[in-house]
């Protein structure tokens, strides 16, 4: 064991992030445990995706460059050990062994791919994004399985499989890639990540929205999917200028204008606001043109428009958080893990058949 894994212990025990995804990683798997079922995923896909998430919580905006040696990769997998240890108390205590196992490799993948993203030179957010966005179409994957296999491969073992495959995936096409600048990965990352949001947010609109109705639920769960992984890391990490440290104190000490501001000074709460409205608004016209078109039939616009409520329900949460984050001066990984942990949270006790209101709503051609 590397001599430097006593020292980087120390330092994150002092650091809350550490001790609320320790905690947030049992109190999910509980969730899950004691889960009543239904017509959300099983508790291990839940698990697998809610895993990841917390990965993405506990490391945080933590860079660890190519030309950093074995301390560097011990740091992230040190960082990964802390949801892992109490996913693994809380879930091997109240679950059984497909819930333990699913999660494990959810942290443990999620971790794995955002290493490999980050050494590639990826920005933080960016990192984060791809490795969340990975994880919900596993999650899909396993879903779906559960559905069309049932009783032949658990949909756990798919999702888990899947998730396992694009962090080799990754390994493979990015071994010996490096972005040569931030803004190179910028605009290769974050920009392909928008585009995929708003493909997938059209595929929903035609095959939920228009030809099948009555499944319209599955594109308000893809819709704030697709919201949670692209901005939930871009509004807490930023682009990797306006969230940094000297950037913040550059901010702080700037002159104020007197009077009201019509438009935010450009700094950490500008590019939160930013990331969050412009993932909104990518995610949300296609439901709102499927209502404009919907016409007289009541089933097809009110489930738009549900879609459309529940997108703007979560950017008004997401604003409330970047907006309290930016009057507190939180650290970006702590406005992170605080965003992460109550995601998973909904994610988990969603999954775990608690939220049977939002699918009673949504069968309205039922």
């Amino acid at each position: 064991m590397p001599t430097c894994l006593p020292l980087l212990v120390s330092i994150d025990a002092r650091r809350p992030v550490a001790w609320l995804t320790l905690a947030a990683a049992a109190g999910v798997a509980v969730v899950l445990a004691v889960a009543a079922g239904g017509d959300s995923p099983t508790p291990p896909v839940t698990a697998v995706v809610v895993g990841a998430l917390l990965a993405v919580a506990a490391i945080g905006g933590s860079v660890c460059p190519r030309h950093v040696g074995a301390c560097g990769a011990v740091w992230w997998a040190e960082r990964a050990a802390w949801p892992l240890l109490g996913w693994l108390l809380a879930a091997g205590w109240w679950g059984g062994g497909a819930l333990v196992a699913c999660g494990a490799c959810g942290i443990a993948i999620g971790a794995t791919l955002l290493a490999l993203l980050a050494r590639s030179g990826l920005l933080a957010a960016d990192a984060a994004s791809v490795t969340l966005v990975a994880a919900c179409c596993a999650g899909t994957a396993g879903w779906w399985a559960d559905g069309a296999w049932s009783g032949l491969l658990p949909g756990g073992v798919v999702a888990a499989g899947v998730f396992g495959a694009a962090a080799v995936l990754a390994g493979i096409l990015l071994g010996g890639l490096e972005f040569r600048s931030a803004t190179s990965a910028r605009y290769t990352a974050r920009h392909l990540l928008t585009a995929a949001a708003m493909m997938g947010a059209m595929a929903g609109m035609v095959g939920w929205l228009f030809l099948a109705t009555e499944l319209a639920a599955c594109d308000v769960v893809a819709s704030l999917a697709w919201f949670g992984a692209l901005a939930l890391p871009a509004a807490t990490l930023g682009d990797g200028v306006s969230h940094a440290a000297a950037w913040r104190r550059l901010e702080r000490a700037a002159p104020r204008v007197a009077g009201p501001r019509l438009r935010l000074a450009p700094g950490r709460t500008r590019a939160g606001v930013e990331a969050v409205v412009t993932t909104a608004a990518v995610l949300g016209w296609p439901p709102l043109v499927a209502a404009a078109l919907a016409g007289g039939d009541a089933a097809r616009s009110g489930a738009a428009l549900l879609v459309v409520a529940a997108l703007a329900a979560a950017a008004v949460i997401l604003l409330a958080a970047v907006g309290l984050a930016g009057l507190v001066a939180a650290a970006p990984d702590t406005h992170l893990a605080l965003v992460g942990v109550a995601a998973a949270f909904a994610a988990a006790v969603a999954g775990a058949g608690h939220a049977p209101f939002l699918l009673s709503c949504l069968r309205l051609g039922g």
